[in-house]
């Protein structure tokens, strides 16, 4: 049985910020009530409330790796770890769950997991486990707040001449539940995959009446690695580490706004080595910051997305920066921010 928390003593949706920030995604079409009258649970939390020192774990999910990025207490160290996938079972969120404790023992509640996944399908309410959504939200609320901050923070200074680019952010739709049931159901899915969808859908799965739709095939196929996500957050609720999802893309445009790479040109990652260049940039300048001495360099590019959560996770909680969005039924998401971004979005605390 997993644990929900009853009520939550963090709550700080009322005030002058949360005035201003209803302002912000005004135009996002979301809010605490829509022009429909429907009651919507998004809200802005502001800053994690108490002392954050971690240890911060930037997690980049894969279909057969998890890729861990820890940054220690004191932040005087980073690692990467990797946790493998593969022969998960029956009880797959309890086994995922010792793997992680095996490759970064000692982690406790005072942990921090920033996790590159969403929590749960779209039409399905994270809070209430299988429980359809009704009626199910053609995007993932968040993403919409999400890009409404964006937006703000990456729009150019006022009489800044040559106006920047203003860069975009690609985020990928979060799937409905029949995707993932579908990916499940294919006779060539990964056995790993199936175990956990069995696990966390077994009671759908045995009603589902669409059972004979076809399974996605081809480029569709990517986004089933969320159902590694929904596991991952699984595993570290019974390892008592607070799990918020993160964006890489995201939090790198972030990061890098006051760093050498203008967030405009941070080079997609079809663009591999210019890719991995930049993001080792903004890693070892992120390290730079905390004091880190011979902080390993990311290998490659799920190493880079892992650390730059991590690194900007522990960054941002010297300046009280870590700020979180949160949905009943879509979870916690995290952002790691400056304090001129804070300013920026007019949540500057005297």
């Amino acid at each position: 049985m997993l644990r929900r928390r009853e009520s939550d003593p963090t709550d700080t949706t009322s005030g002058p910020a949360i005035a201003r920030f209803r302002s912000l995604i005004a135009a996002s079409g979301v809010g605490e009530e829509n022009t429909s009258g429907r009651q919507t649970v998004v809200r802005f939390e502001g800053p994690l409330p108490g002392a954050s020192t971690g240890p911060f774990i930037g997690i980049d999910v894969g279909e057969d790796f998890l890729d861990l990025a820890i940054v220690g207490v004191p932040p005087r160290t980073l690692v990467f770890k990797r946790v493998a996938l593969g022969g998960l079972k029956e009880h797959a969120c309890d086994t995922l769950a010792n793997r992680i404790s095996s490759v970064a023992p000692g982690v406790a509640e005072s942990a921090i997991a920033l996790v590159d996944s969403p929590r749960w399908p779209r039409d399905l309410d994270w809070s209430r486990g299988a429980h359809k959504r009704d009626p199910v939200p053609d995007g993932r609320e968040i993403d919409a707040i999400l890009r409404q901050i964006f937006r703000k923070l990456m729009a150019p200074h006022a009489g800044k001449t040559p106006k920047p680019r203003m860069p975009g952010l690609a985020m990928f739709p979060t799937p409905q539940y029949d995707y993932f049931a579908q990916c499940a159901r294919d006779p060539r899915c990964k056995a790993h995959l199936k175990a956990i969808a069995v696990e966390l859908f077994g009671a759908l799965l045995e009603d589902d009446e669409d059972a004979s739709h076809q399974a996605p095939r081809g480029g569709a196929i990517f986004t089933r690695f969320m159902l590694v996500g929904f596991a991952t957050y699984r595993a570290l609720e019974r390892l008592g580490v607070a799990a918020f999802e993160s964006y890489p893309d995201l939090q790198l445009r972030l990061s890098s706004s006051s760093q050498d790479v203008p967030p405009g040109d941070l080079p997609p990652k079809s663009r591999r080595a210019e890719a991995l260049a930049a993001r080792q940039r903004i890693v070892a300048s992120l390290a730079a910051g905390l004091g880190l001495c011979d902080a390993p360099v990311p290998e490659n590019l799920d190493q880079a997305d892992a650390a730059v959560l991590a690194l900007a996770a522990a960054s941002s909680a010297r300046c009280d920066g870590l700020w979180v969005v949160s949905n009943r039924c879509e979870g916690r998401f995290m952002l790691a921010l400056d304090s001129r971004q804070a300013q920026s979005l007019d949540f500057a605390r005297a």
